[in-house]
């Protein structure tokens, strides 16, 4: 497998401290995180890491084919991916951070009453828009031209498909369940980026479209582990999904609390999902509200 890292659990629960919410809904459960600004630096080199591992196998498709075995960019400028992510707008980096977030609190928080998710890998590579843009970057930096990363005119749409996919296996190393997420991350709370998430997900088919993207992922990989996955995704794939359970979740990363936290913990509803959601399958809804948003995508993406 292509990524292995954890992050310490006494620290990161300490950072984001888990807010206490009661569901009635047996097919919808609300879990609500707040951080803990200064409780951050113990997590920090930690965090850090799992959020550049996480895009790791995006840079390796950046490089293939510019990469020489007897001199790996020795100079910086020689290096397709030296400008990645750290020069991609905010945005963006939001995007990539709701993503990792989402695979983050499933491997290590568990989803839908159960603790062994699996998130063989993060589907970043897929963002061809960006890549295309850095493709501009760079050649701006060789020429000595200035660039302003969170100019309107950088930004650009964010990746289709599913965000991440986590899973479930048995003793006998088969998928049981598929863990489809839909990832959000703003610095304001916004109701019509809550439906559109809710609908995005009741629209997801039994066969998640990230599915085949990640055998083509894997597959670059010669690795037992990523082979192993490679194997039990193609006779998922194959077998046309009867055999296991799709269920949803929705990672809502937001960069303010509600105004009035005694009465309201949480932008997302507490006891069912939004109106959009129109599919009768469990929803996992994930809710972060992180307060010092700005530095922490600086931190994890722009090295500050």
């Amino acid at each position: 497998m292509i990524r292995s890292r954890r992050v310490t659990l006494q620290p990161l629960n300490a950072w984001l401290v888990a807010q206490p919410l009661t569901s009635v809904n047996s097919k919808y459960e609300l879990r609500v995180w707040r951080e803990v600004n200064a409780n951050f630096g113990a997590l920090r080199d930690e965090l850090v890491a799992y959020a550049q591992e996480a895009l790791d196998d995006a840079r390796r498709r950046i490089r293939k084919g510019f990469e020489d075995p007897l001199s790996p960019f020795s100079d910086r400028v020689d290096d397709p991916a030296v400008h990645y992510p750290a020069m991609l707008n905010r945005i963006t980096l939001q995007g990539y951070l709701g993503e990792t977030l989402a695979g983050l609190a499933v491997e290590h928080f568990g989803a839908l009453g159960e603790k062994d998710w699996h998130v063989p890998a993060f589907l970043f590579r897929f963002h061809d828009q960006e890549f295309q843009h850095l493709d501009i970057i760079n050649e701006r930096f060789i020429m000595g031209e200035s660039h302003d990363p969170d100019a309107e005119a950088e930004k650009r749409p964010g990746r289709t498909g599913d965000d991440a996919l986590a899973f479930q296996l048995d003793g006998e190393g088969k998928i049981t369940h598929v863990l489809a997420l839909e990832a959000k991350c703003l610095a304001v709370s916004n109701s019509a980026i809550i439906a559109d998430a809710h609908g995005k997900l009741a629209a997801g088919t039994l066969r998640p479209s990230g599915i085949r993207e990640l055998i083509n992922l894997l597959s670059d990989y010669e690795n037992t582990e990523a082979q192993a996955w490679v194997a039990r995704l193609l006779e998922l794939y194959r077998d046309g999904f009867k055999t296991v359970k799709r269920s949803d979740g929705l990672a809502y990363t937001v960069g303010n609390s509600p105004v009035k936290p005694k009465t309201r913990l949480s932008w997302l509803q507490a006891n069912a999902p939004h109106a959009s959601y129109t599919v009768d399958r469990q929803l996992d809804a994930m809710e972060f509200q992180i307060t010092e948003l700005k530095v922490l995508v600086d931190t994890l993406y722009r090295g500050a």
